[in-house]
């Protein structure tokens, strides 16, 4: 899955999405910190969206209203990662994998560079994008951190008896 956080260009294997969400009204707790842009309900869980733009050091993009949302586990978790825009889902052969550039770690998250095709279909005409592994989206640190943090929140919400979900099936 090809996408853009703060005009770079960056893909995600598709088989670690688990859904695209639309952006649902974030609840922002002030003990939040930066680079969770908020919460959400989704399925009786609060799933914390991360703000992908500020994980990895890139210019601050705020949120716009149509950004998507990509709901993935992380640890065992739900998790959504906020982007710019989603350009493409392609099946990428093995071999089309290149080494990631050196200078372009993010957080040593970027795995490998692959060429995409661009919105008209032509071969390569997208560019190249960087390949991102979400199982190193976090630090062992960042994650304790994370999961202490979706804990509170699923506690709070459970004590006002919060509705399951605004954006799953559960929603009304």
């Amino acid at each position: 899955m090809i996408f853009s956080v703060s005009g770079r260009t960056l893909a995600l294997p598709a088989e670690s999405v688990r859904r695209f969400l639309p952006l649902p009204r974030l609840d922002r707790p002030p003990a939040a910190p930066a680079v969770v842009a908020g919460l959400f309900r989704y399925q009786g869980r609060a799933v914390p969206v991360l703000r992908l733009d500020l994980l990895f050091g890139f210019d601050a993009a705020p949120p716009e209203l149509y950004a998507p949302l990509f709901l993935t586990d992380w640890d065992g978790r739900p998790l959504a990662l906020l982007a710019d825009r989603v350009f493409n889902i392609l099946p990428i052969p093995d071999a089309e994998l290149t080494a990631a550039d050196p200078g372009l770690t993010f957080n040593g998250c970027a795995v490998a560079t692959i060429s995409h095709r661009g919105p008209h279909g032509g071969p390569h005409d997208g560019g190249t994008a960087t390949v991102i592994d979400p199982s190193r989206l976090l630090t062992e640190a960042e994650g304790r951190l994370l999961a202490a943090f979706q804990t509170m929140a699923d506690e709070r919400l459970a004590r006002l008896g919060a509705p399951g979900s605004e954006t799953g099936e559960e929603a009304r």
